[in-house]
Parts: C-alpha cells; sequence; structure tokens
C-alpha cells in the first residue's frame, strides 16, 4: 500500500522525492499539513491522521465531546440540582456521581428560576464552581432570531465546551409536539456545537406517565446521542432520592443497573455510598493495578484535574500506601514484614 506522502525538490539535486507524512514530527504534521479544505473536508489518507480527542466524553458515556444528550423527569425530581451539580463537576474535572469527567468549562442557562433561587441553590451547596459560567433568562426563545441571537452573543462570550439549556419547554414559542416547529430549535442547537465545538445537555419535562418519555415530538429522540430518564423514587417530605437510567446512549452500552442517588448537602451522591473523592479514586485504580500506573493514566480516566490527581499523588505517598517506582510511575506499596 502506497504511503501518502509530500513530493518536494531537493535543494542538492534538483530532483524530486517523497517525504512520508508518517515520517514528520507530529506537531508538525498536525499543525501544517492536516488541514480541512472547504472548511471541514479532508483528504481520507491526511484525516486518518488526524489527532482526535483521547477521551471522548464531557461525562463518560452520557456526554459526548461535541454531541447532545436530553435528561428528561417529572417535576420536583432535582432536575435544576443535577444541572447545577454535573456543571460544577466537569468545571472542576471531578467524578460526577461515580462517572469520569474531562475538564472543561460549562455555561449554564436556565429559563425557569429567579436569580435569587438560582443563587441560592448554589451558596447552600457551599461548593466552588470553577470553570462554570450561569445566566437566567425569561424571554429568549431558540425558535426565534431574536432568541437565537441573544444566545449567540452568551456563547461568543464565554467559549463553553459544555452547554445546558434547562428547561426545554421555557426555551420555544413553538409547539412541543410538532416536528416542524422543533425541527427549526434542534437545526439551530446543531449549529451552535459546530461554530463552537461544544457539547448540548438539554433538560425537559415527562408527561405524567414517565414510560411515554420526555414530552413532545419525538424528534428530539432522534436527534441526540443520549436519552436520560431520571425519576424520583422517594415519597413527598422524604429525603429526595432519584433513579437515572440511560433509555439509549449512541456511543456506548447501555449499563446493567440505573444510578441510585440521595440529595445530601444539595446535592446527589450514591445512595447508601458517598461519592468518592479524587484521592480515594487515584487510590482505588492504583491498588487494583498489577502494573505501575503512569499519572498520564489516571488523567485519562477524568478523575480529576492535573493538579488535583498529582496533589491526590503527594498525598498518598506521605501516607506511605503508595510509591514512585520508574520514571515517574505509582504503584501500591506494599506491607513489609
Amino acid at each position: 500500500m502506497t504511503q501518502p506522502a509530500l513530493w518536494v525538490v531537493d535543494p542538492d539535486t534538483g530532483d524530486e522525492r517523497p517525504i512520508f507524512y508518517s515520517e514528520l514530527e507530529e506537531d508538525t504534521l498536525q499543525r501544517y499539513f492536516v488541514k480541512p479544505v472547504g472548511g471541514f473536508v479532508f483528504p481520507a489518507n491526511l484525516f486518518m491522521m488526524k489527532a482526535l480527542p483521547s477521551v471522548p466524553f464531557y461525562v463518560r458515556d452520557w456526554l459526548p465531546k461535541r454531541g447532545k444528550s436530553l435528561l428528561y423527569a417529572p417535576a420536583k425530581s432535582g432536575k435544576s440540582y443535577l444541572c447545577l451539580q454535573l456543571a460544577r463537576c466537569v468545571g472542576a474535572g471531578e467524578p460526577f456521581l461515580g462517572l469520569p469527567t474531562t475538564q472543561g468549562s460549562v455555561l449554564y442557562v436556565q429559563f425557569e428560576l429567579g436569580e435569587e433561587i438560582l443563587q441560592a441553590r448554589m451558596r447552600d451547596t457551599g461548593k466552588e464552581y470553577d470553570n462554570v459560567w450561569v445566566g437566567t433568562t425569561f424571554s429568549m426563545k431558540l425558535d426565534t432570531k431574536q432568541g437565537q441571537a441573544q444566545l449567540r452573543k452568551a456563547m461568543d462570550a464565554v467559549e463553553p465546551n459544555v452547554l445546558i439549556l434547562d428547561p426545554k419547554y421555557k426555551a420555544i414559542m413553538g409547539e412541543e409536539d410538532k416536528s416542524t416547529d422543533m425541527r427549526i430549535v434542534c437545526d439551530f442547537l446543531d449549529e451552535l456545537i459546530e461554530l463552537y465545538n461544544c457539547s448540548i445537555l438539554v433538560i425537559d419535562h415527562s408527561g405524567m406517565d414517565i414510560s411515554k418519555r420526555n414530552r413532545g415530538s419525538t424528534i428530539w429522540e432522534d436527534w441526540v446521542d443520549s436519552l436520560l430518564q431520571m425519576q424520583r423514587t422517594s415519597k413527598a417530605g422524604e429525603t429526595l432520592k432519584v433513579k437515572i437510567k440511560p433509555i439509549f446512549l449512541r456511543h456506548a452500552q447501555l449499563p446493567p443497573n440505573p444510578i441510585e442517588a440521595v440529595m445530601k448537602n444539595f446535592e446527589f451522591v450514591i445512595d447508601g455510598d458517598k461519592e468518592p473523592t479524587i484521592i480515594q479514586a487515584v487510590a482505588e485504580v492504583i491498588k487494583k493495578s498489577v502494573v505501575p500506573v503512569p499519572p498520564k493514566a489516571l488523567f485519562g480516566l477524568g478523575i480529576g484535574t492535573n493538579a488535583s490527581v498529582y496533589s491526590a499523588l503527594n498525598k498518598l505517598i506521605a501516607e506511605g500506601k503508595i510509591e514512585k517506582v520508574g520514571r515517574g510511575k505509582y504503584q501500591w506499596k506494599l506491607k513489609t514484614q
């Protein structure tokens, strides 16, 4: 098979000779040669050499990079609390309900809650929201030119990796059950993904019968990469408990069991357990590995930011639980007799 090559003139002999792309420095190849033509088209041989993200999800399995997800639930299920928690975890690169995340900036647009309520909920968690931007609006409609211009202006200012829209029914003027009306919104959101290289999570209400899924046109189910169902399992007056399960995942296998979570300190944690800290997650990976673990492998799991993972490694060394071996790799420290 002929290797793709660049033909150049040898300055010494004046003869043409090939320089194979595979022989070029990786940075040189990506920066100067793997470039689109016509805006988005690549020569096939160079496309196969194009550097793509090593971690294809912002929230593993649930929210692909440059992808779109929709989560639906009945009223009073804690959807907005979940949105804030997901935004915070992606902003910090921390696990979300046991799912690894890739750190990125997040824009959370709230169409239903006023600023005072939204601010109070965020303060109640006692958490920091690094790399997260929030905004409330009651007038922005994404099936109108004016509403689309409003959101583009916010996107230009923030340039988020992840956009969260909560809830869908408040962001539209058209009829939810008409596919032609909803197509306008889906096409606009596709345009945002293309322009800003972002992922989008849309929050929706379910009908009275949650088995019938989200409200309105089925075009949304066709449009998304991931369809997620959230259902309250506790009774009114009890501590909020929910069950979250993917109904459809385009880029991952469906898990055997749903996530069951309970509200604690205004965020959800796995029911019956505490969400693992970064240091606990790092320790668990190294303890189970049969070979020394490099930091790069930990970064790839989306356990936390590079700085937080290194901080966890240093703490585990100080506690005598792990040791550094070889060229910057880490292994569980065996107990000596």
